[in-house]
């Protein structure tokens, strides 16, 4: 029992004296970065809206009450309704969870598919490299929005569809971002030291190469999330992503809200305010992380 309570006594000053360095941290990072903070802070809310959007929500998303077509704002129903009736907070809170599912998913596939492909170019070199740089360039010949939209239009619609969609688009520029960085990592001592021991490839390039290249990944992450958020609106606005009835956010402004944006501005204000307002956090957010990892930029 007295060893127990040494223990407790010990370690809990421990954990206090960590959490306090945490939160100063933290605020001298906030002070440092202040727009970061603030799109990291408006980030985390729609992420904990989309979290607990069954908790928070006062309808169905997809419950239409034909006696209430496209009214305004009401203690009824807080951001009104659209066409059809339907509550358009829980259409709202519930088509955040579809755009940052998509966005987190689709970076993640594409920006890591991309990353590992740009590694084993700038390692292997020779002819792995002259091929996989023309499928990168022949990919960088199109516009990411039309090479999503070429990708989609292959499948049927889908949520998975969307995802792979979005995430090809980020393939090129991250495999030739880390194409740079394994030209660079690869001249380093620590690489000629693990051949000289008899280290495979594989394991070089697994065990010293990407750990130490794992910087530009996050920054490439952080920075495409705006960009995931923004195509999905943008398929979805032309029809070819998320499937209705599902809330979407680029649906919402096109259809009926498209023609009566007069008679019912609210149907188009409300979630263009929430793309703009979402896709902003992310690149503020993203330029902190860039500023913070990137060693040119860190004492600016």
């Amino acid at each position: 029992m007295a060893q127990s309570a040494t223990y407790q006594e010990t370690i809990r000053p421990r954990l206090g004296q960590r959490f306090q360095r945490g939160l100063k941290g933290a605020g001298k990072l906030a002070r440092s970065q202040p727009l970061g903070a603030v799109g990291f802070v408006i980030c985390v809310f729609f992420i904990l809206v989309a979290v607990f959007a069954p908790l928070v929500q006062r309808y169905s998303p997809t419950d239409i009450d034909p006696y209430a077509p496209a009214r305004s704002p009401s203690a009824e129903h807080w951001l009104g309704t659209d066409e059809f009736g339907r509550d358009l907070y829980s259409r709202m809170i519930h088509g955040a969870r579809v755009s940052l599912y998509v966005a987190f998913f689709s970076i993640l596939l594409g920006t890591s598919a991309g990353y590992l492909l740009g590694l084993l170019s700038g390692y292997v070199g020779g002819k792995v490299d002259l091929v996989l740089q023309r499928l990168i360039d022949a990919m960088l010949a199109f516009p990411p929005l039309l090479l999503a939209l070429a990708m989609v239009s292959v499948f049927s619609p889908g949520l998975d569809k969307v995802i792979f969609a979005i995430s090809i688009t980020f393939v090129p520029r991250a495999a030739r971002i880390s194409r740079g960085v394994a030209l660079s990592l690869k001249e380093n001592v620590y690489v000629d030291a693990a051949k000289v021991v008899g280290a495979s490839s594989a394991r070089v390039l697994l065990r010293h190469i990407l750990p130490n290249s794992m910087a530009p990944y996050l920054i490439l992450a952080s920075v495409g999330l705006g960009a995931a958020i923004l195509t999905e609106a943008s398929l979805s606005y032309l029809g070819l992503g998320v499937p209705p009835p599902a809330p979407s956010w680029g649906r919402m402004l096109s259809g009926y809200a498209q023609t009566r944006m007069l008679a019912a501005p609210w149907m188009v204000i409300i979630p263009g305010a929430a793309i703009m307002t979402l896709v902003l956090a992310f690149n503020l957010f993203g330029d902190a992380v860039r500023d913070i990892w990137d060693p040119k930029l860190r004492g600016r």
